[in-house]
């Protein structure tokens, strides 16, 4: 009963919070244009234009790397925890900088970002843009992944153990299925802090070209995107 009465509880909660923001996301939307005009007269930035045209080439272009860096993120997780002694050497400082990192702001990281576009337009090179989904991503992933594995009572492992199974098998059929949803909670966190810095840079490109704070619908776009993620993210968690 009293189950029951909290998930009806937290349905309400989100519920409300989603109509908040669909309220937030339109009046974004409605004082938004598409940098046609600026104080009644014809915007013709067209090399702010191109800049976010390419901009949005260059993120498309590392969806694969984003994908894998996730991936990555959630084998060095699971070999912290499954395979490496935590009172190794190895495991301590591997854990003090992934703590660090995890702790460094989603704008520093933005701010990163803005820079390899700005004063490395003409060139802007994969490894800096690999840099920046980097220090977004990984950090944050394997710390909250470790976080879902440690949760895993300790008597499922004992258990598969004790009828002979593998560590590999202990972690592909107890451990892994148990984790399955909060892992995924954790990707789409990381994809919500990717769709957040993206609209942040392009927001941020458009701004300074136009010299008007005014930036296009597609930055809208990307900041729903994020907030549908996170929401999808809560429910997972």
């Amino acid at each position: 009963m009293n189950a029951n009465i909290m998930n009806r509880s937290e349905l309400i909660y989100h519920t409300i919070a989603i109509i908040s923001l669909v309220i937030v996301i339109i009046l974004l939307w409605n004082f938004t244009s598409d940098g046609s005009y600026v104080e009644g007269k014809i915007n013709s930035d067209v090399i702010t234009e191109e800049t976010v045209s390419t901009i949005y080439g260059q993120l498309y272009r590392m969806i694969p790397t984003f994908c894998g860096v996730i991936l990555f993120s959630i084998v060095i997780s699971f070999y912290l925890e499954e395979w490496l002694q935590q009172t190794s050497w190895q495991y301590q400082i591997i854990e003090r900088h992934i703590a660090i990192l995890a702790r460094v702001p989603s704008l520093v990281v933005g701010i990163l970002a803005v820079y390899f576009i700005f004063f490395h337009f003409q060139n802007i090179t994969y490894y800096g843009l690999l840099l920046t989904v980097v220090l977004l991503v990984m950090p944050v992933t394997i710390q909250s992944t470790q976080k879902s594995i440690q949760t895993v009572d300790i008597s499922v492992r004992e258990a598969a153990y004790a009828l002979g199974a593998t560590r590999w098998r202990v972690v592909t059929d107890h451990v892994f299925p148990h984790t399955f949803s909060k892992i995924l909670a954790v990707i789409c966190t990381a994809i919500s802090r990717i769709l957040a810095i993206a609209a942040f840079l392009v927001a941020s490109v458009w701004i300074y070209g136009s010299n008007s704070f005014s930036f296009p619908k597609s930055v809208i776009l990307l900041i729903t995107g994020a907030l549908i993620v996170s929401v999808l993210s809560s429910l997972l968690d």
